[in-house]
C-alpha cells in the first residue's frame, strides 16, 4: 500500500518540478523492443533536428557550422559529425553563452557537476532532458531488474547532512531527508561510515527491509565490507539488488558486495551533466542509453575499434536550451561489438575504463593510467581498496586497505610491479593504512596527483 503512495507521490513530485518522466519511459521501453532500423531512423531523426537548432539559434555552433560550411539537413548518420569540433568543460568555460539559445527559450535548472576533475561547473539543463536522461532511464534500467519506484530502498549517498556548517546548507539536507523517506528512500551518509555508524544502519535496515541498495561506489563497498568485519549477516537485510554508481568498482569489490548482500551488483554509469550513460541489465551487458544519446569513441584521433580503450564522446539529443554536441566527458570506455543476450538492440559497453585524467607519470615521460593499477588487485581479494598518490615525479605512494594484515611479500609483489611500470629511481612506498579519505562528492578516487600535469 505504501508503495503506490510513494510511487504517487513521486511521480506528483516529478510534474511539479517540470521533470515529468513517463512519457518518456514508455518511449524507451517500446524501443526496447523495435527492430534496430526503427531505432536508427529515431535516433537520426532527433539528431538532424537538434543540429538544425544548433545552426539557428546556438551562437558558437552558428559560427562553427558557417565556418566549415556544415549542413545539418545532409546529415546521414554520425561518422558526418567528425568535422565538427569536441567540446568539454574548458571549451564551455571559456564562453559558456555562446553555448546557450539565444532565445531564451524553454524551461531549465541549473545543475552543478560534482567536480570529480576539481572543476565543479554549472550546467544548465532543459528540464526534458532531466525528465528523460536522468528519472526516465534510470526508471527503465530498474524495471529490467523488477524494480520501481516507491519500492523500499536504501541509499548511501552525500547530501544527507550538510558538511559546510551553513544554516542554509542544513534546512537543504533536512528537506532532502523527508522527501526521500516520504519516496519510501532510507538514506544513510556516506560520511560517516564507521563501525558504529555501519552497525546503526544496519539495524535500520534491518527493520526497513530494503528491496533495493542505490549507493555510491566507495560508499557501497565501505558499508559492506564493515558488515563482514563486524559479523553482521548482510543477507538478512533482504536485498534483492545493489546499484553502485558515481565510481569504477574492482572485480574484487563486487564480489565482497555479493557475497555480503547476497544479491547481484548493478552498473549504473552516468553524471551530472548528462544523467544515465549506460545501465547493466540482468544478463551483464552495460547498455548505452543511445535513444537519448549519440556516442563516438575515439582513439589517438580516429574512431576506436570494438575491444579498444577510448575516450568517450557525447551528443545529448534531450537539451535543447544549451546543446552538449561532441562532448568529451574525460572518461575511458571499451565500447563492444557483441549484442546482449537478452536481446535488447542497444549497443554495449565492455567496461568503463577511469577518467581519463586518471593517470601516473613517470620520470621517463611514460603515462601509467589506472587500469594499470586496478588490474594489480585483480586476484587480490585481501586488498579492499587502494590508493595512488604521486607528491613528485619520483615518489609515488600505494596505500591499501584490508580487513586483516596483507602480507609483506604481497607487497613487496605491488612494490616490484609498480617499479617495472615507473622505472629505476623513483620512491614507492607500499603500505596499508585503516582508512582511505573521502572527497567533498562522498567518492575516493584511487588516482591524486599533486604534481603538475
Amino acid at each position: 500500500m505504501y508503495e503506490r503512495i510513494a510511487r504517487s507521490y513521486v511521480d506528483l513530485l516529478q510534474r511539479a518540478r517540470g521533470w515529468d518522466y513517463r512519457p518518456m519511459l514508455e518511449t524507451l521501453e517500446r524501443l526496447d523492443a523495435a527492430p534496430p532500423e526503427a531505432i536508427e531512423e529515431y535516433r537520426r531523426t532527433r539528431l538532424r533536428e537538434l543540429l538544425e537548432h544548433c545552426g539557428r539559434n546556438v551562437p558558437f555552433w552558428r559560427r562553427e557550422f558557417a565556418r566549415i560550411g556544415f549542413d545539418p539537413t545532409r546529415l546521414r548518420d554520425v561518422s558526418d559529425l567528425a568535422p565538427l569540433p569536441i567540446v568539454n568543460k574548458r571549451v564551455l568555460r571559456a564562453s559558456y553563452g555562446d553555448f546557450l539559445d539565444e532565445r531564451g527559450a524553454g524551461a531549465w535548472d541549473d545543475w552543478v557537476t560534482s567536480g570529480a576533475t576539481g572543476e565543479p561547473f554549472a550546467f544548465r539543463l532543459d528540464r526534458q532532458s532531466i525528465a528523460a536522461n536522468t528519472f526516465a532511464a534510470l526508471a527503465r534500467g530498474r524495471r529490467w531488474w523488477g524494480f520501481d519506484y516507491g519500492e523500499r530502498e536504501a541509499m548511501i549517498w552525500s547530501g544527507v547532512r550538510d558538511v559546510t556548517g551553513a544554516l542554509q546548507g542544513s534546512i537543504v539536507a533536512l528537506r532532502r531527508r523527508v522527501s526521500w523517506r516520504i519516496k519510501n528512500i532510507v538514506l544513510i551518509d556516506i560520511y560517516s561510515l564507521g563501525d558504529e555508524a555501519i552497525a546503526r544502519a544496519y539495524r535500520r535496515l534491518l527493520r526497513f527491509q530494503p528491496r533495493l541498495i542505490r549507493a555510491i561506489s566507495s560508499g557501497l563497498f565501505r558499508f559492506c565490507e564493515g558488515l563482514e568485519r563486524q559479523g553482521l549477516d548482510g543477507t538478512r537485510l533482504g536485498v534483492r539488488g545493489a546499484i553502485f554508481t558515481g565510481e569504477g568498482m574492482t572485480p574484487v569489490q563486487r564480489r565482497l558486495i555479493e557475497r555480503v548482500l547476497g544479491c547481484p551488483t548493478i552498473c549504473e554509469y552516468g553524471c551530472c551533466e548528462l544523467g544515465v550513460i549506460a545501465f547493466e541489465c540482468p544478463s551483464r551487458g552495460l547498455h548505452l542509453a543511445h535513444e537519448n544519446m549519440v556516442f563516438e569513441f575515439l582513439r589517438d584521433g580516429r574512431p576506436a575499434l570494438p575491444g579498444e580503450t577510448a575516450s568517450l564522446l557525447v551528443t545529448n539529443l534531450n537539451s535543447l536550451v544549451s546543446p552538449l554536441v561532441r562532448y568529451e566527458l574525460g572518461d575511458l570506455v571499451v565500447p563492444s561489438a557483441k549484442r546482449c543476450d537478452c536481446g535488447r538492440p542497444s549497443p554495449l559497453l565492455e567496461s568503463v575504463s577511469g577518467r581519463a585524467h586518471d593517470t601516473i607519470r613517470s620520470p621517463g615521460g611514460s603515462v601509467i593510467h589506472a587500469l594499470f593499477f586496478t588490474h594489480l588487485f585483480d586476484e587480490l581479494p585481501q586488498v579492499h581498496q587502494f590508493r595512488v598518490v604521486q607528491t613528485r615525479i619520483d615518489r609515488l605512494r600505494v596505500e591499501l586497505r584490508s580487513d586483516r594484515t596483507i602480507e609483506v611479500s604481497v607487497r613487496e609483489r605491488l612494490e616490484r610491479s609498480v617499479r617495472s611500470a615507473m622505472g629505476e629511481g623513483v620512491e614507492i612506498e607500499v603500505v596499508q593504512v585503516d582508512a582511505l579519505p573521502v572527497s567533498p562528492n562522498g567518492k575516493t578516487p584511487w588516482i591524486v596527483s599533486e604534481i603538475q600535469a
